[in-house]
């Protein structure tokens, strides 16, 4: 980011190289809070080792928490990697912040070379000029009594765009107002082009030894434009037990009902008026033609409405919708018909003045706008390829996805296939075995690597099993939940981070630990930006993070800040899910034991993982199951750290 040199020299000594991870080596000396850990030596050895093997191309490694996996990992591929540039994805956002804001700054400073960096973000997270400009209110209040925000100064002062410097809490509207969306982007026809955020940092990027990036981006620009367009000779992935499901969202398919009717709407119609009525096209006819298909799109919703049931999943096509869906397709390409020429023309470099490109440059993006509309309702309609891919409703749209996604997986990394490529992540075999993450990703590694635990787990952690004494589909399930948690969370004097399955067992806790007064405060979800709610979580040793899935990982909070964590079950996928059901369909009866049970054990390691990030840390880790005891058979704690246990039943 800030360094300008690229290349990191050519291979090092041994001798050199272990001496950086030694006791009295760089990183003990200058690294404050840093513990030796035979095992991040270890790791970084056989890193070392698979780098300057000519024969071996794909490394899968296991490193639990505490060995230093991101540093094992960066520091031999810095000094070994010569003129080779990085590509290092990850799946969570505290993970990249923690990549670009401290491992690589100190690797930089401790490894003595020059080489630069940056964190390359999907479109939607920089400001768009052209959408900031035609802002209807250019002071706007991101959080309600906080000074206000000159938006014009600060679009004049940022190097990079990027709407995080504004710190706007989820779901603020002056992101979605002024965010540079593929939808609407003007391309090369934009008046802003030159100073555009979004192509000034891929531009910057082609020049960085380390491009830091999330596999959504990554699989998102394979899948739709067929490349990555930064250049990258060596691939990291860490975080790699996510590499399935993140080509799973990239490659998701949805029809929305209010998108579909908001390209139609007059009013975005209408400011293509001066260019259709320069090239004959009856604007009043146009806008007509419009409206009908907008119409036609509303009673289609409204028939999906009363044909199915929110987010059920559609195992059979109803030829009803599907015969609706063909004739709205048909009327669309009928509007399409006059603008035919606009298009042919905008391709041929047929518009020379400014105004007149930027109008076709929007027409032509609307064109294509609704052109994979109509091809998105035509997929979800169609249902044809359940159950190797999903379809369900969810409010007002249609969605699909794929089931087993090895094969995205695969054909995104043969796009360009990387010279070396390291997949890594604290859990990625099942007792020891990586065929179940190998058969998801549809990755065959040449070599494979598991790093044992620094951590004295018998003597630094408890694993307490409640028994709740009630199903989770009961009446008052969530009540005594919230009770439990509210009674082990004084108990613990806070310090507490719960992680649970629903979003509606966390509004439910989230209420009833507020309703009265205590000695820690309560963070909830939602409630702030994902990285202010962690920095408050570290900063106060007390407090207790209310959190879903997505804080598994990426919440590294070592010593007395974080002493319990609760679980609220063992983290299996709700039966009625769409997907679980398609691979229900797929996979038979065998789907429990081939991926149901083994994907449920990797989430629970990885939300047990966040209790001890220390050689001193203590905790316990409370999961609200009494099936982890009961169901021997499924090995619930063979999959856990080896630690003392003790089982709480909760009566009444």
């Amino acid at each position: 980011m800030k360094n300008k040199k690229n290349g990191t020299g050519g291979s090092i000594t041994r001798k050199s190289f272990e001496k950086f991870f030694a006791p009295s080596g760089p990183l003990a000396r200058r690294l404050e809070g840093y513990e030796h850990r035979p095992q991040q030596l270890a790791f970084a050895r056989a890193v070392r080792d698979f780098l300057l093997n000519p024969g071996q191309l794909i490394m899968a490694a296991e490193a639990p928490p505490g060995v230093g996996k991101t540093f094992a990992v960066l520091a031999p591929a810095l000094l070994e990697s010569g003129d080779n540039h990085i590509l290092f994805l990850t799946a969570s956002i505290a993970l990249q912040e923690q990549v670009i804001g401290k491992d690589l700054p100190k690797l930089n400073d401790l490894l003595g070379k020059s080489f630069s960096y940056g964190l390359l973000k999907g479109r939607g997270n920089y400001a768009c000029l052209r959408s900031a400009a035609a802002a209807p209110n250019a002071y706007l209040l991101p959080l309600a009594g906080a000074t206000p925000l000159d938006l014009p100064r600060w679009l004049e002062e940022t190097e990079t765009g990027d709407l995080s410097e504004l710190a706007l809490p989820a779901g603020h509207p002056l992101a979605a107002q002024i965010s540079a969306n593929a939808r609407g982007c003007l391309g090369n026809g934009c008046p802003f082009r030159g100073r555009c955020f979004v192509a000034q940092t891929y531009r910057r990027a082609q020049d960085w030894k380390v491009i830091v990036a999330n596999y959504h981006l990554f699989f998102s620009h394979i899948l739709t434009k067929g490349s990555f367009p930064i250049r990258y000779e060596w691939l990291v992935c860490d975080e790699a037990h996510r590499m399935a499901d993140a080509a799973r969202n990239a490659a998701m398919v949805e029809a929305d009902a209010e998108n579909g009717a908001s390209l139609l709407r007059s009013r975005v119609l209408s400011g293509f008026d001066k260019l259709l009525n320069r090239n004959s096209v009856d604007t009043s006819l146009f806008k007509k033609k419009a409206e009908s298909c907008r119409e036609m799109l509303s009673t289609l919703f409204d028939l999906v409405g009363l044909k199915y049931r929110q987010s059920e999943g559609i195992a059979e096509r109803s030829e009803e919708l599907f015969h609706k869906g063909e004739e709205l397709g048909s009327e669309l390409d009928k509007l399409l018909a006059p603008l035919r020429e606009i298009e042919e023309r905008f391709a041929s470099g047929g518009f020379e003045n400014a105004p007149d490109l930027g109008e076709a440059a929007a027409v032509v993006r609307w064109i294509e706008e609704v052109k994979d509309y109509k091809r998105a309702l035509g997929w979800c309609l169609s249902v044809e390829n359940f159950p190797n891919w999903g379809y369900w409703r969810s409010a007002a749209a249609l969605v699909s996805a794929p089931v087993v996604c090895g094969a995205i997986v695969q054909d995104a990394l043969a796009v360009k296939t990387p010279e070396k490529s390291l997949m890594v992540s604290a859990t990625l075999s099942i007792e020891g075995d990586f065929s179940f993450w190998s058969r998801e990703t549809g990755i065959t590694p040449d070599v494979t690597f598991m790093a044992s635990s620094p951590f004295d787990f018998q003597n630094q952690m408890e694993l307490l099993i409640v028994d709740v004494g009630i199903p989770v589909a009961s009446e008052g399930y969530d009540a005594r939940v919230c009770r439990v948690v509210e009674k082990l969370c004084e108990e613990n004097g806070g310090r507490t981070l719960v992680l649970l399955s629903s979003m509606r067992l966390l509004r439910s806790l989230a209420e009833h630990m507020r309703r009265r007064q205590r000695e820690y405060e309560v963070l909830v979800q939602g409630e702030l930006p994902q990285r202010e709610l962690l920095r408050r979580f570290r900063e106060d040793e007390t407090s207790v993070l209310l959190g879903s899935v997505s804080f598994r990982e990426g919440v590294d909070v070592p010593g007395n800040g974080l002493t319990q964590v609760i679980v609220d079950r063992i983290p299996f996928p709700h039966p009625n899910d769409p997907l679980v059901q398609a691979r229900n369909a797929l996979e038979g009866q065998k789907v429990f034991v081939r991926t149901t049970l083994p994907n449920a054990k990797m989430f629970l390691r990885q939300a047990v993982g966040r209790l001890i990030r220390s050689g001193t840390d203590q905790g316990r880790v409370a999961l609200l199951d009494g099936r982890a005891l009961d169901r021997k058979d499924w090995k619930i704690l063979e999959s856990l750290p080896p630690c003392k246990y003790r089982r709480l039943i909760v009566k009444g």
